[in-house]
């Protein structure tokens, strides 16, 4: 008889223990799971931050690069107009005589 209590007190422990062990991996389990779907959204959301500062950047860079080819193709065309002004100024700025000839006038003139 004996034996036959400490059987069904042995059944007992293992099934209660089971029960806790059971309950307090469930309540781990669960927790870890908030947790892991609390980190989920928070790198969800970074992603998103990451991929709209990403467009703005490349949008910012397709407008960088439009506007500096458009002022680089400015400066470029503007180069025959400022070589042509410079060169119709500097006869009139001489008076049209060389630059010696300029220098003789000036030595006669004192």
């Amino acid at each position: 008889m004996t034996i036959l209590y400490c059987l069904i007190w042995a059944l007992i422990a293992t099934l209660t223990t089971w029960g806790i062990m059971t309950i307090r991996s469930s309540s781990a389990i669960a927790r870890l799971q908030g947790a892991m779907r609390k980190e989920i959204a928070y790198w969800q959301a970074e992603t998103a931050r990451a991929r709209t500062q990403a467009a703005q950047i490349a949008r910012d860079t397709a407008i960088w690069a439009t506007a500096w080819k458009q002022g680089r193709d400015d400066a470029i065309g503007i180069i025959p107009q400022i070589v042509s002004s410079r060169d119709s100024a500097a006869p009139a700025h001489n008076g049209g005589a060389s630059p010696q000839a300029s220098a003789e006038n000036r030595t006669e003139i004192t």
